[in-house]
């Protein structure tokens, strides 16, 4: 979108949830580098160190729904640790200029940077991510009664490749259960 053929000079972001708020301030620097100025912004979750912050530097301030206390170290959602769900995990460009989608564990995304998953844990936690997201599909293709294939989801996954079945691309990803690819993941129900 080019941000100087926009009409509306005033405006206001809307977000899920603010933590830090990096990534709104990022973005209200290019809309104010284009002649657009933020009044405020509205969510649903909010840290209380972004809301003092949007607070004082927006005219109508930072609204939210519920607002997290200081203790608070990160928040996050469960479907960001399911393989393939609609709008889970975070957005990303990749060199060929396309947006892909990369959930919150390995090999397809970082849980350390994304979920504050102790570095210690990162293995065990994003196999077990694999594994509750390879039932979840195994249930699938036996409901709909066919094979799944990456180029069957609604977006793209980071590092796949679209002609590859879902549940061979989990496999792959196992790093703690490496031999152990001939689990039963569970009956479906």
């Amino acid at each position: 979108m080019n941000l100087k053929l926009n009409v509306y000079k005033d405006i206001f972001l809307v977000d899920d949830v603010v933590y830090s708020g990096n990534v709104l301030k990022n973005i209200i620097m290019q809309f104010k580098e284009n002649g657009i100025n933020v009044l405020g912004i509205r969510t649903s979750l909010a840290t209380e160190e972004s809301y003092e912050y949007f607070n004082q530097n927006l005219r109508e301030g930072l609204k939210c729904g519920c607002l997290m206390g200081k203790d608070v170290i990160d928040q996050i959602c469960e479907r960001d640790f399911y393989f393939g769900i609609v709008q889970s995990g975070i957005s990303t460009l990749q060199s060929n200029g396309k947006i892909s989608k990369s959930p919150y564990f390995r090999p397809f995304g970082n849980p350390i940077q994304r979920a504050s998953i102790p570095k210690k844990f990162e293995k065990i936690f994003s196999n077990g991510c694999i594994l509750r997201s390879m039932y979840l599909w195994k249930c699938i293709e036996e409901n709909s009664k066919r094979k799944l294939y990456i180029k069957d989801l609604p977006e793209k996954i980071t590092n796949t490749n679209e002609n590859e079945r879902i549940l061979d691309v989990l496999r792959k990803g196992l790093i703690y259960y490496e031999k152990d690819t001939n689990r039963n993941y569970g009956e479906c129900r």
